[in-house]
């Protein structure tokens, strides 16, 4: 059995064995319990099939979209063609048999893929270098520009195919395209990274829960019904379907303001953390459920603020001055078909705020402004204020963080533009003088520059950077830039300046930059008594974020209700390596070696090839006492990344641990060949050669050492070494 004192005994609803609990309701239900629509469990056919409709047939019928179309029908017919309602199906032979009749293939990389159908259903034959291997098909993710199929696999999983269908092309295509994902790789289509349950369900189904049981590592995944209807975004619907005849409304539907509206809307079109078993109901805060990603780390949006990879539109929305100033996405989306309300080709969309002026909007004529000519696509308002990318090799994207293009900053940084993604025919220099001439006071050029060029600073590890974080965060108004910049200031966090401005920052208005202090905080040497009070803050966001950072100084978490919260959320989420690794940490603090062994192989199963993380658990082993174990794993990640100096050089280390010191001298000697800037390893091998009788050796590698990084001790041991040599001269 996979538990521990810290982490699977005697806590929240989320630890009841789930297997045992589907026994008792089988028990209470009966074969021939009947539903409301005369159909017993057993025989609705909504309830049936390898990847059933509903497995709450009561409830689907209760407050399922066919309820609501008696008295709803224009909002009915609106959802019927939007995304939402395709956003999950079981196989349906009208839709799916012309993706696969005739049959079809398609290669990527060294894996090869054949697309049929037969026996009524369509079939994946995959060919990966090892001889085929054939997998039912049995439902569909998504609608349109693309479609992918789901596999099942054993223990409850359901997997996403990377090869998807181009429904208006009519080809197949991989979503990966190029980057030959193998298989044991996060990313490859049988991996963890694309699994259904962990990554997509959520967001595709109506009520869906996970339903992990941490123990075994396996899914009973349940859900009201495929795709996304009325219940995910209406509250209080039950009541109001009991209540209602067709001459009086009864008790109506809850309702939600704009902001609740939105967070609702955020709970899927956002990138982030599920601090919660899948409890979110709209009405909820979305910051008591979900930790929001932001530019804290490079590589997922560009330092400026601009979408980079998938982040799915709210953390862009909640960077924008118009999310700040009080839009929503109703403002400009109709609630049911998720079309825009107002057209795009006449800057309507746009227009009926900055037209007028609407509460405090900036008035803007669009051809004075755009200096494009009338029915231009230069002069869309969205053609320069919302980009688009491509994700998934055909979805384009716009970006809604209403950035202004600058192609200063694409020439010093990289970072694309508008202006030259549309006249690909110019050159930077000539957008930049173009720019210049028709707008030379704009003050949100030197807002992005300024920010741009502070967030890539941080990126890059610059020493210097800390005061000017700290000064535009004072400066800024929009929450989600100053807990960027209180996120960035992590790596200062030791500085005294920089700890009183994140104690400061315990008091912000906005969860997220208290929850963004809390975190960054932990790199002190030690918490203001303040700290504590976030453990009882009012938003779960920053109550987990300092009880991570508490976790990883191994300091306890003193409040009881928000241990249990950070107990169940490393539950719920132990389908990642990393909090794998967290729960086999506190597992080794509470010297249990048998669940800190389990959850070191749960991490490794679920992405094996990956050397960092084998890194990481040779680490743990290694506290674990299991050097051997530890050897192992930095021999399979060494074998994976040769060509990675901290490998060998960890690998080193161990050996050193084991007694091993001539394979350690020699490691490495590797490891500083590999990455002859590595100071630590200069600095290891300086003490393996002074064991080894060589202390000329030594001095000439601490001389290395300390010129990369001369820390005290380190002086002190080359000039020590330096007058042990001349002594023995004399």
């Amino acid at each position: 059995m996979l538990s521990s004192p810290a982490s699977l005994r005697g806590k929240p609803r989320y630890r009841l064995p789930l297997l045992g609990g589907l026994i008792l309701a089988t028990l209470l239900a009966g074969c021939g319990e009947k539903h409301e629509n005369g159909k017993s469990a057993s025989t609705d056919p909504r309830t049936l099939g390898p990847l059933p409709i509903t497995h709450r047939p009561e409830r689907l019928d209760q407050i399922g979209e066919e309820t609501c179309r008696t008295c709803h029908a224009d909002e009915f017919r609106s959802w019927g063609q939007s995304h939402h309602a395709h956003a999950n199906r079981p196989i349906d032979p009208t839709l799916d048999q012309p993706a696969f009749d005739p049959t079809r293939k398609l290669v990527e990389g060294d894996s090869q893929y054949r697309m049929e159908w037969r026996d009524g259903k369509p079939w994946m034959i995959v060919d990966e270098g090892e001889g085929e291997t054939t997998y039912p098909l049995d439902g569909v993710l998504a609608y349109k520009p693309l479609r992918q199929y789901l596999v099942p696999f054993p223990g409850g999983k359901w997997q996403t195919t990377t090869a998807a269908y181009d429904p208006a092309k009519q080809e197949w295509f991989d979503v990966y395209e190029g980057q030959n994902r193998r298989p044991g790789e996060w990313g490859h289509w049988t991996g963890q990274g694309m699994n259904w349950n962990a990554n997509c369900a959520y967001c595709h189904n109506t009520e869906f829960d996970k339903n992990l049981d941490p123990v075994s590592g396996h899914y009973q995944s349940e859900w009201t019904r495929q795709s996304i209807s009325c219940v995910q975004c209406h509250a209080g619907l039950a009541e109001h379907v009991e209540s209602a005849t067709e001459a009086d409304g009864g008790i109506l539907p809850r309702r939600l303001n704009a902001f609740q509206v939105e967070a609702s809307c955020a709970s899927c079109h956002s990138r982030r953390d599920d601090l919660t078993a899948n409890e979110f109901r709209p009405g909820d805060s979305f910051h008591d459920h979900f930790g929001l990603t932001l530019p804290v780390y490079p590589d997922l949006y560009y330092a400026d603020g601009q979408i980079q990879d998938e982040v799915f539109v709210f953390g862009s929305f909640e960077m924008s001055r118009m999310g700040h100033a009080g839009v929503t996405c109703m403002d400009c989306h109709d609630p049911h078909s998720m079309e825009l309300t107002r057209p795009v080709a006449n800057n309507s969309t746009c227009m009926w705020c900055h037209e007028g002026g609407v509460d405090g909007a900036p008035v803007i004529r669009p051809v004075e402004h755009s200096h494009h000519a009338e029915g231009s696509l230069g002069n869309r308002c969205v053609e320069c204020h919302m980009p688009k990318t491509t994700y998934m090799q055909r979805d384009p994207r716009v970006d809604h963080g209403f950035h202004s293009p600058d192609p200063f900053l694409t020439r010093t940084q990289g970072i694309p533009n508008a202006c030259s993604t549309c006249h690909t025919d110019e050159s930077i220099e000539w957008a930049e003088e173009k720019v210049a001439e028709w707008y030379p006071e704009k003050k949100v050029l030197t807002r992005q520059r300024d920010r741009a060029q502070a967030i890539q600073a941080a990126w890059e590890g610059d020493p210097s950077i800390a005061p000017r974080l700290m000064e535009l965060a004072k400066a800024e108004p929009i929450p989600a830039w100053r807990a960027t910049y209180t996120g960035l200031l992590t790596p200062y966090a030791g500085n005294p300046d920089v700890q009183e401005f994140l104690n400061q920052s315990f008091d912000d208005p906005s969860s997220l930059v208290r929850s963004q202090a809390a975190l960054a905080v932990g790199r002190a040497e030690t918490l203001a008594p303040e700290f504590d009070d976030l453990l009882a803050d009012p938003n779960r966001n920053v109550r987990l974020a300092a009880a991570r950072t508490l976790n990883n100084r191994r300091e306890p978490i003193t409040r009881p209700a928000t241990e249990e919260e950070w107990e169940e959320y490393l539950l719920f989420n132990s389908d990642r390596p990393q909090m794998a690794f967290i729960l086999a940490d506190r597992a080794i603090q509470a010297e249990d070696a048998e669940a800190a062994e389990k959850w070191l192989q749960r991490a490794i199963y679920l992405e094996s090839p990956n050397p960092e993380l084998l890194r990481e658990a040779a680490i743990l082993y290694s506290r674990l006492g299991n050097s051997d174990a530890a050897a192992r794993r930095l021999e399979e990640a060494y074998s994976l990344a040769p060509n990675e100096a901290i490998y060998p050089y960890s690998l080193a280390l161990i050996r050193a641990e084991q007694g091993r010191a001539k394979e350690a001298l020699q490691l490495l000697k590797i490891s500083t060949r590999l990455d002859p800037g590595f100071d630590r390893a200069w600095y290891n091998l300086a003490l393996a050669q002074l064991r080894a009788g060589n202390p000329a050796a030594a001095y000439q590698s601490l001389n290395r050492a300390t010129s990369l990084r001369g820390t005290e001790n380190w002086i002190r041991a080359y000039q020590a070494i330096g007058q042990a040599l001349q002594q023995q001269q004399q």
